[in-house]
């Protein structure tokens, strides 16, 4: 039994580790999506994000089509990350959750 508690408190230990390395790599990327609006026959570009619970549109203006992939690349490496990440925390709480019951 003891060698099942070491593997699960190594295991935690891991998770605990891998989840703070995606919080530090999701602050890199870029959250939210790209718009694009056509508006009197000129093409502009937004950022929607969420702020807290306010949604917000920051303007980027007329983007050429390195920046705009690059934008695009950010958010979709963001949303991957964003994945692993969401499957850490679950895995977290399931194995805390096991430790816990474990030690009653």
């Amino acid at each position: 039994m003891e060698v099942l508690n070491g593997i699960l408190k190594e295991e935690l230990n891991r998770l605990i580790n891998l989840k703070k390395n995606y919080e530090n790599k999701l602050k890199k990327y870029q959250k939210g999506s790209l718009i694009k609006k056509k508006i009197k026959g000129h093409v502009y570009y937004y950022l929607n994000y969420r702020d807290d619970k306010k949604n917000v549109f920051k303007y980027l203006g007329k983007l050429n089509e390195d920046e705009i992939s690059k934008l695009e690349g950010s958010i979709k490496e963001r949303r991957k990350l964003q994945k692993l990440f969401n499957q850490v925390k679950r895995d977290v709480l399931k194995l805390e959750k096991i430790s816990s019951e474990k030690k009653k």
